[in-house]
């Protein structure tokens, strides 16, 4: 009997040894490909402090503050509306005639952004402009230059 024993043992062996020689399939990794995009150079959209100083004074608008530093100038008196220059888009903040006067012709103009009460921090100037394109800061330059508060006062 031992002899039967040690047979059937050989033989379980055997049935293990071939259950662990089974191949596992191989598995395939997807392999993603990312397209490189190139950082376009971001150039300011908007003009110089002194072009703006320049296009204000011939559009017969005065400036207060011309020589102030910064990209602020105020327009006509010290309670005037005022032009914040950033470097992708105009703020101008008016006041409330000019503001009205900007709402007249608000449909000529694409990027224009009218904000009733935009400007919490200055009861003067409460309202809030914002624009981008060169056009029309131009345009609303001969808005503001009709209001005869912000022209320039003949000596």
């Amino acid at each position: 009997m031992a002899a039967a024993t040690i047979t059937n043992t050989k033989a379980a062996t055997k049935k293990v040894a071939q259950k662990k020689t089974t191949t596992k399939k191989a598995e395939t990794k997807k392999v993603e490909t990312v397209k490189k995009v190139e950082n376009k150079e971001k150039k300011n959209q908007t003009v110089s402090i002194s072009e703006i100083t320049t296009m204000l004074t011939s559009a017969g608008i005065n400036i207060v503050n011309p020589n102030a530093k910064g990209n602020y100038r105020i327009m006509g008196t010290k309670k005037g509306s005022s032009l914040n220059l950033q470097k992708h888009k105009y703020i101008i903040f008016s006041t409330e005639d000019d503001f009205n006067a900007v709402e007249a012709v608000k449909d000529k103009y694409q990027d224009l952004v009218l904000v009733k009460g935009g400007n919490s921090q200055d009861k003067s100037r409460p309202n809030k402009v914002e624009f981008t394109a060169v056009e029309t800061l131009k345009g609303l330059l001969a808005v503001y230059a009709k209001n005869p508060v912000n022209k320039v006062v003949a000596k």
